[in-house]
């Protein structure tokens, strides 16, 4: 399960997970890669595991995710990975390595 360790979150990357939950239904916000870690330098993008229940196709997701935080992004690089709660369930069945680090390692914003 994500973390609830100290790490220093931006407040304009709360604003996100904040606005993502309100304008996009998302349940969950994770915060992953160097930034949850502690190690984001100034050319770091932002990771974010985003778990909201969508019919969208999955690239279209993250169009979608984009445009509803473009406002809130003031250069930040954000890659969101957008997964409904169902495929988040079957990524973890399956042991997926990938889906298991970003949970292991991440931050729930």
């Amino acid at each position: 399960m994500a973390s609830t360790r100290a790490v220093a979150i931006p407040d304009r990357l709360r604003a996100i997970a904040e606005r993502l939950k309100s304008a996009y239904g998302a349940e969950r916000v994770i915060l992953y890669g160097s930034y949850a870690r502690g190690e984001a330098t100034r050319d770091s993008d932002v990771d974010l595991l985003v778990v909201a229940p969508t019919d969208e196709p999955f690239l279209t997701r993250m169009a979608t995710v984009r445009g509803v935080i473009r406002s809130l992004r003031r250069g930040m690089a954000i890659e969101p990975l957008v997964l409904t709660p169902a495929e988040l369930a079957s990524h973890r069945a399956r042991h997926n390595g990938f889906v298991e680090s970003i949970l292991g390692e991440g931050v729930e914003l």
